[in-house]
């Protein structure tokens, strides 16, 4: 199971570390409760395929994510 957490100040929108299966949304970097949600569906994303045990790498992955949160538009 994964762990969320949100924080303040951060680098990034949010990072998901696999090794201790922890997703953290930094706040700062965000404008919308939109933006907030994307970001955590991409974090949660990013569990869901390491989870699956596939063996992918990084580029593979960020677009397999890129494709799954813009499926709505590719399918109209």
């Amino acid at each position: 199971m994964v762990e969320s957490n949100f924080k303040v100040h951060g680098d990034d929108y949010g990072e998901y570390h696999p090794s201790t299966n922890r997703i953290n949304i930094f706040l700062n970097k965000h404008e919308t409760l939109e933006d907030i949600l994307s970001t955590i569906t991409h974090e949660y994303l990013h569990y869901c395929i390491t989870d699956t045990h596939e063996i992918v790498d990084d580029e593979q992955e960020e677009r397999i994510i890129f494709i799954m949160c813009w499926s709505d538009e590719y399918l109209v």
